[in-house]
């Protein structure tokens, strides 16, 4: 018999419990833990062990049906034991082993199940900090200084435009503006078109709002590779060191800027950075269809993880 398994189903029925954001810390701190001794948790797993403990036992499934039928035939017996209806000590003992059987099989499917929840939470989790961190690799590296130094705007071209196209933006909040970046057959600098509170305006080329190298229509500045990362995610959360954080902030400040000066100043400004989730948000709606195929692709994935996870009742994937 493996008592380490009655051992564990002993302890993820004990202790305290805790909620998902306090689960997620402690992932945190797994993840710092390993950062912190390296090869050295190789001696000793029983802090992770401890903290899948922990989230299997905090994970809630409903069983009440099937402690119902176990609770009701516990009172059918006790009744016809009561009335003398029940004939035989060894029936008795019998239908008593069974119930205990039910109970423990009830008790071990609970279990299972919990585990499964707990860990697609844990694989989501994860999923999510591998995309903020692969986001953060690509705002903080020195690739980025290849790209054009940001020239001034040419504010008098842009006025014609503006009265065109763009003269209304001061009556939409920031979460009604909607900047479409659309591939572009010319060059390799995509085309945009703006979106006001739901109304298309006519295409531009990227150079007419100011990303892409005034001299140059090629190239790209950091404007428009910092509004890239922006539409992959309108929520990016930091990890690194103190300058990297000083170099992205210098260019979400530029991008801020720049966002203000194409559609006016408002109280806040487009992305804000949340001090207590070191996170960098978009209130603009930044969208990303300059490759449609990949785009496509992406959609279908996201339609294929829902069908399955509907299909099996929890976040599989």
């Amino acid at each position: 018999m493996n008592y380490d398994i009655i051992k564990r189903l002993i302890l993820i029925e004990t202790g305290s419990r805790y909620n998902d954001k306090d689960l997620s810390i402690k992932l945190e701190e797994c993840l710092d833990k390993i950062n912190e001794e390296g090869m050295l948790v190789l001696n000793d797993f029983s802090y992770f062990h401890q903290f899948i403990n922990d989230g299997v036992k905090s994970q809630n499934i409903d069983i009440r049906v099937h402690f119902a039928i176990i609770m009701f035939q516990i009172l059918f017996i006790l009744v016809t034991t009561l009335l003398g209806l029940t004939n035989g000590a060894l029936n008795l003992v019998f239908i008593a082993i069974l119930i205990a059987i039910q109970s423990v099989f009830v008790w071990a499917f609970s279990a299972f199940n919990r585990q499964i929840l707990f860990l697609n939470k844990v694989r989501k989790w994860t999923n999510h900090l591998s995309s903020d961190i692969e986001l953060i690799n690509f705002l903080s590296v020195e690739s980025l200084n290849d790209f054009s130094e940001l020239l001034p705007f040419d504010e008098k071209q842009y006025a014609k435009l503006w009265l065109k196209e763009m003269s209304t933006s001061m009556n939409h909040d920031w979460e009604d503006i909607s900047i479409e970046i659309l591939p572009s057959e010319k060059t390799s600098i995509p085309q945009m078109r703006v979106i006001l509170g739901g109304i298309r305006k006519s295409v531009q080329q990227a150079s007419d709002y100011g990303f892409a190298d005034k001299e140059n229509q090629e190239i790209p500045n950091t404007l428009l590779i910092t509004l890239f990362l922006f539409s992959r995610k309108k929520e990016i959360r930091f990890f690194g060191l103190e300058n990297e954080k000083m170099d992205i902030d210098s260019r979400v400040d530029q991008l801020n800027r720049h966002l203000e000066l194409l559609f006016g100043k408002r109280k806040t400004p487009p992305i804000l950075f949340d001090k207590n989730s070191q996170t960098w948000i978009s209130k603009i709606n930044i969208i990303d269809r300059s490759s449609t195929e990949r785009n496509n692709v992406r959609q279908c994935l996201g339609v294929f993880k829902k069908i399955v996870n509907s299909y099996v009742g929890h976040n599989a994937i």
